[in-house]
């Protein structure tokens, strides 16, 4: 009878498990438009990976991994946020690449208790004056990369910069940033220039640059402008005569997509490269069996924001979204594509981060084996431990 009672017992909670409702994660990002490579289906794949690593449920419930493209309009990625948290029950929403739709997602979570994820945008207000309880900026933003770059090149004696970049918030960000930095470390900004997106020449840019005599460009162009910039910098012979171009937002699919000849000698940032450890190969050897190609930075943040999402729904109890971010600002984040890292009061990352140069066609040992790692930078280098003084979330 007892045998008979422990077997109705199991069975039930079997089919309890087995009927609970599914605990769901949007990944809304790029699938068609200028970085569609950098993140997009790519981004989906490193969120099953992540749902795969946690075993597949949590709090005895299966976790299902949805995702929709943004197109980079606010008003499409805002009517799909919407529809997930009030239609289809999605508890937190993961990637946003495109500032103005994850300052806009993010504010949405807010007012409705749900978590965003966000490892595709960077703006200072998702962490400052637009901050949120529920809100976590993952993989980089405009402060961190040109803070990287400019501590980079002063560590090898370089004082006279030229900043260029995309002529709206972003680029404005990241142009003030290099000042800022550039000035802190007794360097000059000798010229700035600035171009709408979807640029097709930067011929007038790069000349007028290259008349101001810099040591390094640094350039917070991405996607397809960020690509001609350098191709545009490699034909008029910039990097023979000695200038650096420190190009803060480029990707590994970047450098593929131009080629090792054009692309070598190029400084970046990255927040992750495949090749750095066993963990890392381990990762993107699993994502390039469904990819056919390793993880961009951004998408790895996907990887590693879903992990620690859903370590902290078990640890928290609950999938609610307040609980559960106080217990993810709690939890140290580990996991394979970010060893160690913690999470700041006003949701920021706190992760260290790595100088990379891309490598001539001689240097590379195979595919994808595309960059040197020069330096690694302490998250205490690039961050202040204290959170923005403009997020009034309430410090612990």
């Amino acid at each position: 009878m007892a045998r008979l009672s422990w077997a109705v017992a199991f069975l039930a909670g079997w089919s309890a498990s087995a009927s609970a409702e599914p605990l769901k994660i949007g990944v809304l990002t790029d699938m068609s438009g200028v970085i569609a490579d950098t993140v997009g289906k790519g981004s989906v794949v490193a969120a099953e990976l992540a749902v795969a690593d946690a075993g597949g449920s949590v709090l005895g419930r299966p976790i299902q991994i949805l995702s929709a493209d943004h197109q980079f309009k606010p008003d499409i990625g805002l009517t799909i946020a919407r529809r997930w948290f009030d239609e289809e029950h999605v508890e937190a929403i993961a990637d946003v690449p495109g500032s103005n739709v994850a300052l806009g997602v993010q504010n949405l979570a807010k007012s409705k208790g749900k978590i965003a994820l966000i490892s595709g945008s960077g703006s200072l207000d998702l962490f400052g004056k637009s901050c949120s309880p529920t809100g976590f900026i993952w993989s980089f933003d405009t402060t961190v990369l040109p803070r990287a770059s400019v501590l980079s090149g002063a560590a090898d004696g370089l004082k006279k910069w030229f900043v260029v970049g995309p002529d709206y918030a972003f680029g404005h960000q990241m142009e003030r940033a290099v000042t800022d930095t550039v000035t802190e470390m007794g360097g000059t900004v000798v010229g700035t220039r600035r171009s709408a997106i979807g640029t097709s020449d930067f011929a007038s840019l790069l000349l007028s640059a290259a008349e101001a005599k810099p040591q390094v460009i640094a350039s917070s162009f991405a996607g397809h402008d960020g690509v001609l910039l350098i191709e545009n910098a490699s034909e008029f012979g910039l990097l023979k005569e000695g200038i650096r171009i420190a190009s803060m937002m480029l990707f590994i699919t970047d450098v593929h997509s131009l080629g090792l000849d054009r692309m070598k000698g190029i400084y970046t940032t990255a927040a992750f490269y495949w090749d750095d450890n066993d963990d890392t190969r381990a990762f993107s050897k699993r994502f390039a069996e469904k990819m056919k190609r390793p993880p961009t930075y951004l998408q790895a943040g996907v990887y590693s924001s879903v992990s620690h999402y859903l370590k902290s729904v078990k640890a928290a109890g609950t999938t609610e979204g307040v609980e559960v971010a106080k217990k993810m600002r709690e939890l140290p984040v580990s996991d394979l594509t970010t060893p160690s890292a913690t999470i700041r009061a006003d949701g920021r990352v706190m992760r260290d981060m790595l100088l990379v140069q891309v490598k001539s066609p001689d240097e590379s040992r195979g595919p994808w084996d595309y960059y040197k790692i020069i330096r690694r930078l302490k998250a205490s280098e690039l961050m202040p431990a204290q959170p923005n003084p403009d997020c009034a979330i309430e410090q612990r």
